[in-house]
């Protein structure tokens, strides 16, 4: 049974955003805030998230729905992902991501909260901000931590696995990974969204993007997370 006082905090800061300028951060500000407003529209229907940006290129969030922290927090990395500076607009296929994210979910209870997010606390605040720092250290964008050591001791392998397999997004196939989780839409519709045939679809996802095994990993952190919390 789910206790009303757990919840999921992603806190999160840019990587790669000293390679743009300014009005290229701008743009990748104007975009994260538009795919909080996305999660909050497609994900988070019934209970809102709440994200706020702090010291110009890192956010935290408050996740009612901890169960979907993940869904979030990949959904996130895939939007930032799909950037593209508008100097490199005319160019056909753009091999490689030009901005990430490194992203640290904690789920865990909350002691106080506050109107602005920074200012809450309780143990998913403590725990996401110090899995940040280490996933700093490690070189890593993407952990998990709770108050079960055994979800912990498994989060850890399928985050490593999930980071390799996100890493190698090209905008493109970031692109179409942020709209196939956010609006989960079949390939055709994406297709006509996306304005590409359903095989260049097909291609995006599940050749490059690894969907499938992507998917699997959500289901399960979503699983365990409803059963024990």
């Amino acid at each position: 049974m789910k206790s009303d006082n757990i919840i999921a905090v992603i806190t999160g800061d840019l990587v790669k955003s000293s390679k743009l300028n300014s009005d290229e951060i701008i743009s990748v500000i104007g975009l994260l805030k538009k795919i909080f407003n996305d999660l909050n529209q497609y994900i988070f229907i019934d209970e809102k998230s709440k994200f706020e940006i702090f010291r110009g290129d890192s956010f935290q969030g408050i996740i009612p729905q901890p169960e979907k922290s993940l869904l979030a927090a990949i959904i996130i990395r895939a939007g930032l992902r799909s950037f593209i500076p508008e100097k490199y607009h005319k160019i056909k296929s753009v091999k490689f991501a030009y901005t990430d994210v490194r992203i640290a979910i904690g789920i865990g209870d909350v002691s106080f909260l506050s109107k602005k997010v920074v200012e809450s606390q309780g143990t998913a605040f403590i725990k996401s901000g110090r899995l940040l720092d280490r996933l700093v250290k490690q070189n890593d964008r993407l952990g998990i931590g709770t108050s079960r050591k055994n979800l912990n001791e498994e989060f850890f392998v399928e985050s490593k696995l999930a980071d390799a397999l996100i890493s190698r997004w090209t905008p493109a196939t970031a692109e179409a990974v942020y709209y196939y989780l956010l609006y989960n839409k079949t390939q055709a519709e994406l297709a006509d969204l996306l304005r590409i045939s359903q095989p260049a679809v097909n291609k995006r996802l599940v050749s490059y993007g690894n969907i499938k095994n992507i998917n699997v990993f959500i289901k399960r952190f979503f699983d365990l997370i409803k059963e024990q919390y």
